[in-house]
């Protein structure tokens, strides 16, 4: 873990997200079997501007960066709206760092955050195709309550 480099903050990250970001809507436009044209569209600006304009939304984004080649190689936002209900927004790590414990240093991070600003409840939405990653948030207590299903037009 000594490669790597943790920064916390705010909306202020935003924008260090993106080309992560990017990447993990094309990993979910890649892998959905019926929704792959609305990641396809799915613009990093509109989902900036949810973050930036909703005020009532208190934001924590954890970026991690590998100093030898001073790049950021994953992120997670979390999120609590005011009926504090917390949400891990967006988590990804890339694929050459996978199986290193940088997801599980993240998901810890952000469950600290999300304890410590009181969430009664914490959700996370997983997209169709990405089905694999349940495992992963089963170990921190995450189980499906109910799948909800988009008719396509």
């Amino acid at each position: 873990m000594s490669n790597f480099e943790f920064i916390s903050g705010g909306r202020e990250l935003l924008d260090l997200v993106q080309p992560l970001w990017e990447k993990l809507n094309k990993h979910h436009e890649m892998n959905s079997k019926y929704f792959s044209d609305k990641y396809r569209n799915l613009k990093f600006e509109d989902r900036k501007n949810k973050f930036i304009n909703d005020k009532n939304l208190k934001i924590k984004i954890d970026l991690i960066k590998e100093k030898e080649k001073d790049l950021c190689i994953g992120y997670c936002i979390s999120s609590i709206d005011k009926d504090l209900i917390g949400e891990i927004d967006s988590l990804f790590v890339e694929m050459e760092y996978r199986n290193c414990g940088l997801g599980d240093k993240l998901m810890n991070r952000a469950l600290e955050w999300l304890n410590i600003n009181h969430a009664k409840t914490k959700i996370i939405g997983v997209a169709e195709g990405n089905e694999n990653v349940l495992e992963f948030y089963k170990r921190y207590g995450f189980y499906k309550r109910r799948t909800i299903l988009e008719q396509i037009n």
